[in-house]
């Protein structure tokens, strides 16, 4: 079976770490459960650290900054983070346009397309604009078959 190549934004990730108050957590899970298994290649940007650690600070989690460091150093070791191309920043930039979305957001979409991965997010606008979706909907897919949901 091939593997997926699978972009998380820092939405999803936050939800390997947290649960309460979360959708889709144990979708997410399985997408990283996927990883571990090599069924999946998971793979956030390198600005998914700073999201995570700013939601988990400053979000419903309340984290303290202890456990907040020790989260980014798990991220760091579970999952690659990759640093945009100058192309893949144009092509962020015209989504941007396109699709009215933050900078932020399109980064994921542009590096998830000029990879050939899939976008996993449960992000509104990014799931409006037709460019992620949401990990239930990968976790169900025939690709993953009832593998992803260990």
């Amino acid at each position: 079976m091939p593997v997926i190549d699978v972009v998380s934004d820092a939405n999803l990730a936050v939800k390997w770490f947290h649960s309460e108050g979360e959708e889709e957590v144990t979708e997410a899970r399985a997408l990283l459960s996927a990883h571990r298994s090599r069924r999946v290649a998971l793979s956030v940007l390198d600005l998914t650290t700073y999201e995570v650690g700013s939601a988990l600070l400053r979000g419903g989690a309340q984290a303290s900054s202890e456990q907040v460091a020790i989260v980014l150093d798990a991220l760091a070791t579970i999952c690659p983070a990759v640093r945009p191309t100058q192309e893949e920043f144009q092509l962020a930039t015209e989504l941007v346009e396109e699709h009215g979305l933050t900078i932020y957001d399109a980064a994921y979409a542009a590096v998830a397309q000029s990879r050939n991965a899939t976008l996993a997010t449960l992000d509104k606008e990014l799931l409006k604009a037709g460019l992620g979706v949401r990990p239930s909907e990968l976790v169900d897919s025939a690709e993953l078959g009832e593998e992803g949901q260990q």
